[in-house]
């Protein structure tokens, strides 16, 4: 390191290690409650994906309903894709209620951890009283954690969707088709 230069923020075997550390703060045990919405979660993807496949070959259907000019077909596949919306409404707000759920349990453990360590040694003395760097660090802490809760959550949805999107879609593609 070159003095005057920041180190820069590198994913090594170091940042590895301590997103493991905060992830073992954040979910302490296989059977507790965030493994619960993690697994809600899970399921809410699964079955998201299901009825994203099912709106895609319904509107297919009923494209090719008005195509072919076939009014009764037209009807029956138009009152199917209006029937299925509470259901997939309700999907949907169960991965939302999930993932919320989700991001206030790991802010909470988290929240809990770091205030614990942060009033051990007279260590809240010290910043408020001693270092006049730092305003308001029991501040900046809480919206520190609530960040990083909210941004580990939003990356576990969208690092998870788009690949059960792709292992769905080719399981769906070589039952269509046949593998080749």
């Amino acid at each position: 390191q070159k003095e005057g230069k920041k180190e820069r923020a590198m994913v090594d075997r170091v940042f590895i290690a301590r997103i493991c550390r905060i992830l073992k703060i954040m979910v302490p045990r296989t059977l507790c409650k965030e493994t619960g919405y993690l697994l809600l979660i899970a399921v809410m993807l699964v079955v998201r994906t299901y009825c994203d496949i099912w709106m895609i070959q319904n509107g297919t259907v009923i494209e090719s309903a008005i195509i072919g000019r076939s009014r009764k077909d037209f009807k029956k596949y138009l009152f199917n894709f209006i029937a299925a919306m509470p259901a997939i409404s309700l999907v949907n707000n169960f991965l939302k209620y999930g993932l919320n759920e989700l991001k206030l349990c790991f802010r909470v453990r988290l929240t809990r951890y770091l205030y614990e360590e942060y009033l051990k040694a007279y260590t809240y003395y010290k910043m408020g009283n001693l270092d006049n760097r730092i305003a308001n660090p029991d501040q900046l802490l809480t919206q520190d954690v609530e960040k990083f809760c909210n941004s580990v959550v939003d990356l576990y949805s969208n690092l998870s969707k788009p690949f059960l999107d792709i292992v769905l879609y080719i399981f769906k593609l070589t039952s269509a088709i046949g593998a080749q």
